[in-house]
């Protein structure tokens, strides 16, 4: 047991010459465990002025928040982490076990890694996935052909990591808090949050680029906030275009040409600018999930009809995992999500259908 303040005020006792009163010094706010060896070289003479009062003080004081978080987290805490990574136009991010649970922690919950499958935990791993590199090359029909067969090799592998790792689980009940990760492209983004399950509590993590973290920074306001309007009537049909400027802008101009006729529905911010840092707090992604939601049970009102949405997303990766979790398979109209390939909107991934 070690005295950060000197036990008296002698000239030989460590920190002693501090002002603290002699009569709190043997209290537990002043004291500190330490092994032999660190107590001996805190109190000597040539160390003095590093291990200062001050910095040990401190030291303690993150130990016992430390400890105090790690047991208060009770078995309602737990999280299940989900992760899957790929990589988008030949990039990849730092998406480590440490950085999601450091990410859930500062959420106050302890992550739950399912180490009965892996020792990574519920991970999703699309690196390997054949045609890869092939969507980003060649001219826009090549590159849709290209995207088709990618995207359908890559939805097997999400399906199989949810249908035999994540379901098991849930059905189970040893797992009733999901946490998930993503960085890959945005269609398999909204296909991974379509195969989510949306009863099942969940928070989605965003990477912020200036703090290059997945943590939610500390809550400031109310966030961004968005809104959708009707920017072209179309025929009464069984399809429309939704374009998420969220963001990022998406012109009219890019709307592909078979697509210029339809129904038209724009999802942007109502009071922020478009910037790809618009997520940076989570509250305004639980405002744009809300948006989303509305919009969907405004066209089960207003478009029953619709049978198709063909969505053009300009929108950050948490988004995309969002939009897709919303989504109901069996009351909205299924989604052609569109991906911008070799300069050009082509469709890649249908999402919406009845899994296999």
């Amino acid at each position: 047991m070690a005295h950060i303040v000197g036990r008296s005020t002698h000239e030989r006792s460590p920190r002693g010459s501090d002002p603290l009163s002699e009569a709190l010094r043997d209290e537990a706010d002043n004291l500190m465990l330490l092994c032999a060896q660190e107590h001996t070289e805190i109190d000597a003479k040539a160390t003095q002025d590093v291990f200062t009062v001050a910095w040990l003080r401190g030291l303690k004081q993150e130990h016992e928040d430390r400890i105090r978080h790690v047991t208060g987290l009770g078995p309602n805490r737990a999280t299940t982490v989900v992760r899957m990574m790929g990589s988008v136009h030949g990039k990849a991010v730092e998406l480590s076990r440490q950085s999601a649970a450091s990410a859930v922690a500062a959420r106050h919950r302890f992550p739950l890694f399912l180490e009965s499958y892996s020792r990574h935990g519920v991970e999703i791993d699309l690196h390997s996935t054949p045609g890869e590199g092939a969507t980003a090359s060649g001219n826009a029909l090549s590159a849709a052909v290209a995207s088709r067969s990618y995207y359908q090799q890559a939805a097997k592998v999400i399906d199989g990591v949810v249908r035999y790792q994540l379901q098991p689980g849930i059905e189970s009940g040893s797992v009733q808090h999901v946490s998930v990760f993503g960085f890959a492209r945005l269609p398999l983004l909204v296909y991974l949050g379509s195969r989510l399950d949306d009863t099942v509590p969940t928070d989605v993590y965003q990477r912020h680029r200036s703090e290059q973290s997945w943590v939610w920074p500390t809550e400031s306001g109310i966030g961004a906030g968005f809104s959708v309007r009707s920017t072209q009537g179309g025929p009464a049909g069984d399809e429309a275009v939704v374009i998420m400027n969220v963001s990022g802008v998406i012109a009219s101009h890019e709307v592909p040409a078979e697509l210029a006729a339809l129904r038209r529905y724009v999802i942007s911010p109502a009071n922020a600018e478009i910037c790809p840092d618009i997520l940076g707090q989570r509250a305004s992604l639980c405002r744009l999930e809300a948006t989303f939601r509305r919009f969907l049970a405004r066209l089960e009102h207003e478009a029953k009809s619709l049978r198709r949405l063909h969505v053009l997303p300009a929108v950050p990766m948490s988004a995309a995992v969002t939009l897709g979790r919303v989504h109901h398979p069996q009351v909205h109209p299924q989604m052609m999500i569109y991906e911008r390939l070799s300069g050009s909107y082509v469709p890649t991934l249908e999402v919406g259908q009845s899994a296999a």
